[in-house]
C-alpha cells in the first residue's frame, strides 16, 4: 500500500480515537479523565471484528485475559503486550492482528488487559504481566513462550524481561518488539524535525507527557521506563521491527548496534515508507512481517 493511502487509512481509523495531541493543560487533563473512565470498563470485543480463531474470555484475580487459540493449540504461547502509551486499551486493529497471529503461527496468543494510567502506574503495570506470566509457565515450559510488544508494548515487553533476567528468572524464547519505543527521552539527535513530521501517528511532546504520568515517581530515564538504558546482555533472541516514517526509529538503530557491538542474538527489519506498528494494520507489508514471524518463532 502506497504512504499516501496509508496516511489517508491512518487518519480516518486511527488518529481520531488514539490522538496524543493536546493543545493546552485543560485539552490533556480532558484526555486522562475520559481515559480513567474508559479504562475503567471492561474491555470487549470490537463489534465489527468477526474473530476467526477459538476466543477464551478470562480473568486473572482483576486482569482480563483473551486467548486466541486454533485447533486447541495450547503448549505454544505468545504473550502479547499491546501498545497504547499505557493509558489505551487494545485498538482493533490490535485484535485483527491477535487473530492473524493465532491461525498463522499456531501458537496460543494470550493477550492481558494491564492496568493503565491514569489511575494506575508503573509498579501496577509490571506486576500484572508478571501475573500474567507466572500463569503461563504453570502451562508450559518457558521455552514455549514468546513474549511480543507493539510501540509501548514492545518497550514493557523488553523492560520486563530484563527484569526477569536481573532475577534468575526462567526467560521466554524469543522476544518479537514491533516499533517499540526503547527511549521514552527522545532524545536522539537524530529524531530530526523532519523525520518527526513524517510520522503521522507519535507526538514527541504527548509521548513524553503520558509516559510521565504512567511512571509516577520515576524519570523517563529509569531502564524501566526506557529499556535501553536497562542491562542488554543474556537477554533472548530479539526480533524487531520498524518503519522509516517514524520516531522511535533511531533509537531502535541505536539498540540494534548495541546488540551487534555486544555479539547479542538481534535481527532488526527495517521497512521503507512504513509508519509506528505497521504490522498491526490491513496493509501488504503486515503480511510480511507475518511470514518473517513464522518463519522463525520456532526456530
Amino acid at each position: 500500500m502506497k504512504s499516501g493511502i496509508t496516511t489517508k487509512f491512518i487518519n480516518k481509523y486511527l488518529l481520531p480515537f488514539r490522538s496524543i495531541i493536546f493543545e493546552n493543560d485543560e485539552e490533556y487533563q480532558r484526555f486522562l479523565e475520559n481515559r480513567k473512565n474508559q479504562n475503567q470498563k471492561k474491555h470487549k470485543q470490537p463489534e465489527t471484528l468477526n474473530v476467526k480463531s477459538d476466543l477464551d474470555k478470562q480473568y486473572l484475580g482483576d486482569i482480563q485475559l483473551f486467548r486466541f487459540r486454533f485447533r486447541h493449540s495450547h503448549k505454544k504461547k505468545i504473550l502479547y503486550i499491546h501498545g497504547g502509551y499505557n493509558v489505551f486499551q487494545p485498538s482493533a486493529f490490535h485484535w485483527r492482528f491477535m487473530d492473524k497471529l493465532t491461525l498463522s503461527t499456531l501458537n496460543e496468543v494470550v493477550l492481558p488487559i494491564y492496568p493503565k494510567a491514569p489511575e494506575y502506574h508503573i509498579d501496577d503495570t509490571f506486576k500484572a504481566i508478571r501475573q500474567v506470566y507466572e500463569q503461563l509457565l504453570t502451562e508450559s515450559n518457558h521455552e514455549d513462550i514468546v513474549i511480543m510488544g507493539d510501540g509501548t508494548g514492545g518497550s514493557l515487553a523488553l523492560s520486563f524481561v530484563q527484569q526477569l533476567e536481573a532475577e534468575g528468572r526462567p526467560l521466554p524464547n524469543k522476544l518479537y518488539l514491533f516499533s517499540p519505543l526503547l527511549d521514552a527521552t527522545l532524545s536522539n539527535e537524530a529524531i530530526t524535525e523532519e523525520l518527526a513530521s513524517k510520522d503521522v501517528i507519535v507526538d514527541k511532546q504527548g509521548v513524553r507527557r503520558i509516559l510521565t504520568e504512567w511512571s509516577g515517581d520515576e524519570t523517563l530515564q529509569d531502564k524501566r521506563v526506557s529499556p535501553i538504558n536497562g542491562n542488554l546482555n543474556h537477554l533472548p533472541p530479539i526480533y524487531m521491527f520498524g518503519g522509516s516514517r517514524e520516531i522511535y526509529l533511531p533509537d531502535m538503530a541505536r539498540f540494534a548496534h548495541i546488540l551487534e557491538d555486544a555479539s547479542r542474538p538481534i535481527h532488526f527489519y527495517e521497512y521503507k515508507r512504513m509508519v509506528n506498528a505497521f504490522p498491526l494494520l490491513p496493509i501488504r507489508e503486515s503480511h510480511k512481517v507475518v511470514k518473517q514471524i513464522v518463519n522463525t518463532i520456532n526456530q
